[in-house]
C-alpha cells in the first residue's frame, strides 16, 4: 500500500473541494445566463433579473462562509430551487428545449447535494478513510527507532483527525503485534472523549497487559477523558506503576479535572504519596486544572502525617501554590501563605515548602522572616530565613541563628549551613561552588562538618570540646 502524504494530500483535496462548491453555486446563474441569450422568444428582463439575483446571492453566500467550516448542501439547495422559479417565470410558454433542459439540472442537482450531504453526515466516507488511514499504519515498515516519535508520524496525526466518527479502526489495531502500530493507534485515541460503551475498557486491558512502558502511558492517556468510575479507578493505580513514565502519564491524565474525579482517585493518591518507593519522584505535577479546594484540603491533612507522605504531600501544595503564584499574584492567597508559614502548628514540611515559594517570589517580609529565626522554628526554616536576611546585607540575628543551626547534630543541617557559610559570609568550608553538596556519609561531608562546627564553636568552645562535638557528629567513614 502506498504512503499516505498527509499535508499534500490534503491541500489537493482542499482546493478540489472548493473548486466544486464554487461550480455548483455559480451554476444555476450560468444556466439563467444562457437562458437569457437564448433567441427563444421568451422573457429575457426575467432572466437577466434572476442571472443578476443568482450572482448576487451566491455572493453573499461565499461572503458569510468564508473562514467557517459549514455545509455547502443548504444554500446549493437554496439557489437551485430559486433560479428554478426564475426560470419558470421567464420562460412560461416557451418551445424552446433548452428550458426543459435547465430545469431537469436544477431539479437533479439539488437531489444529488442532499443525498451526498446525508451520505457524508452518516460517517461513512469519514470511517472509510480511517479504515484506509489505519491500513496505512498497520502495514508501514520503516518506523523511527525511538518508539516515542511515533505518535508524531504523520500518517499518525491524520488517524487521529479522522477518528471525529468512531474508534474503531485504531482499535483494531490494539491486538497488533507490532508494538509501533500499538503505539501509533492510542497515540491516535490520545485524550478522546467520544467512546462508545466497551471502548474505553478495551483500552484499559492494553495498559494492563502492555510490557512496554511506552505503551500502557499511551493507553493510560487515551483514556484521560474518560469519566466513568471504574476505569478511573483501575487507572489510578499506575500512579504506582514501575515505570516512572508511566507513573507521569497516569498523574497527567488523572489529576486534570480533579473536580469531578477528586473523590475516586483520593485513596490511591494518599497511598501513592505514602509509597517509600517512589519518593524520589518529589511532588504530583499536572499541566490540567488546578487543584480543587477539596484536593487541597486532603493534601494538607496529609502534610500534617509522619513520613514520605507528608514529605511529598508538602512538596504537591508547594507546586500547586507555585503555580497559582506563577498564573498571577492574589493578595488573598499570599495572606493564606503567609498564615501559614507564621503558625507554628502548622506541619512543619508544608511550612518549609511555603517559605522557599514566598522566598523565590519575594514576597517574604522581615517580620516574618525574624519570626522564623527562633529557635522553636524547624532548622530548614530558619536556613531559609537566614538566607534571606544574609542576601540584604549583614544581619546580627541571622549569624547568631546560623551559629546555632552550624551546632546542631544534623549531618544535613551542618553541609546546608556550611553552603550558606561558605556563599553568604565568604569563609572556605571545603566545599566547591556551583557544586551539589557532597553525600551525607562521604568523606567529604565529614570534613565540612568538622569545619563547620569549628566555625561556630571557636568563640564559646575550647578546642578540646569543639574535637570532641566533632567527633560525636561525625560518623564512622570506611576507606
Amino acid at each position: 500500500m502506498p504512503r499516505y502524504t498527509v499535508r499534500s494530500g490534503q491541500a489537493d483535496r482542499a482546493g478540489i473541494l472548493r473548486g466544486v462548491q464554487l461550480g455548483l453555486l455559480l451554476l444555476p446563474a450560468v444556466l439563467l445566463l444562457i437562458a437569457s441569450l437564448r433567441p427563444s422568444g421568451h422573457s429575457g428582463v426575467m432572466l437577466w433579473m434572476g442571472t443578476a439575483f443568482q450572482v448576487m446571492v451566491c455572493g453573499l453566500s461565499l461572503l458569510s462562509r468564508q473562514g467557517r467550516r459549514e455545509p455547502v448542501g443548504p444554500s446549493v439547495i437554496t439557489l437551485y430551487i430559486i433560479a428554478l422559479g426564475w426560470l419558470w417565470l421567464g420562460t412560461l410558454g416557451s418551445d424552446d428545449w433548452y428550458p426543459h433542459f435547465a430545469q431537469a439540472v436544477l431539479l437533479v442537482m439539488p437531489l444529488l447535494v442532499f443525498a451526498l450531504q446525508i451520505l457524508t453526515e452518516s460517517g461513512a466516507p469519514a470511517i472509510r478513510r480511517a479504515r484506509y488511514l489505519a491500513a496505512a499504519v498497520a502495514s508501514r515498515r520503516d518506523w523511527p527507532a525511538d518508539l516515542a516519535a511515533c505518535r508524531t508520524l504523520p500518517e499518525v496525526k491524520a488517524l487521529r483527525e479522522s477518528l471525529s466518527v468512531g474508534a474503531a479502526p485504531a482499535l483494531a489495531l490494539l491486538s497488533h503485534k507490532r508494538v509501533e502500530v500499538r503505539l501509533a493507534a492510542l497515540a491516535a485515541l490520545e485524550f478522546r472523549q467520544n467512546w462508545k460503551p466497551g471502548q474505553p475498557e478495551m483500552v484499559l486491558q492494553t495498559a494492563l497487559r502492555a510490557e512496554e512502558p511506552l505503551v500502557r502511558a499511551a493507553a493510560i492517556t487515551a483514556l484521560g477523558n474518560v469519566n466513568d468510575r471504574p476505569v478511573v479507578e483501575a487507572l489510578a493505580e499506575f500512579l504506582r506503576d514501575p515505570s516512572w513514565e508511566v507513573r507521569r502519564a497516569a498523574t497527567e491524565a488523572l489529576l486534570w479535572d480533579t473536580e469531578h474525579r477528586w473523590p475516586w482517585l483520593r485513596h490511591a493518591v494518599r497511598r501513592t504519596l505514602g509509597d517509600p518507593a517512589y519518593q524520589d519522584d518529589g511532588p504530583l505535577r499536572h499541566d490540567g486544572q488546578p487543584l480543587t479546594a477539596d484536593a487541597v484540603a486532603d493534601l494538607t491533612a496529609w502534610a500534617a502525617e509522619k513520613g514520605v507522605v507528608g514529605v511529598r504531600a508538602s512538596l504537591t501544595l508547594g507546586a500547586h501554590y507555585a503555580r497559582s503564584l506563577g498564573e498571577g499574584t492574589s493578595p488573598t492567597l499570599l495572606g493564606e501563605l503567609r498564615s501559614q508559614l507564621a503558625n507554628p502548628h502548622a506541619p512543619p514540611p508544608l511550612r518549609i515548602e511555603l517559605a522557599r515559594l514566598l522566598q523565590s517570589h519575594g514576597e517574604l517580609d522581615p517580620g516574618i522572616l525574624g519570626k522564623l529565626l527562633e529557635p522553636s522554628n524547624p532548622a530548614p526554616l530558619r536556613l531559609t530565613a537566614v538566607e534571606a536576611l544574609l542576601a540584604d546585607g549583614d544581619h546580627p540575628e541571622a549569624r547568631a541563628a546560623l551559629h546555632d543551626l552550624a551546632r546542631l547534630p544534623n549531618r544535613e543541617i551542618a553541609l546546608a549551613t556550611a553552603e550558606l557559610v561558605q556563599r553568604r559570609l565568604g569563609v572556605d568550608m571545603g566545599l566547591v561552588p556551583g557544586d551539589p553538596l557532597p553525600p551525607i556519609h562521604s568523606r567529604q561531608a565529614a570534613d565540612v562538618t568538622r569545619r563547620v562546627i569549628r566555625w561556630a564553636s571557636m568563640n564559646d568552645l575550647n578546642e578540646e570540646e569543639s574535637a570532641a562535638l566533632a567527633h560525636a557528629l561525625m560518623p564512622r567513614v570506611e576507606d
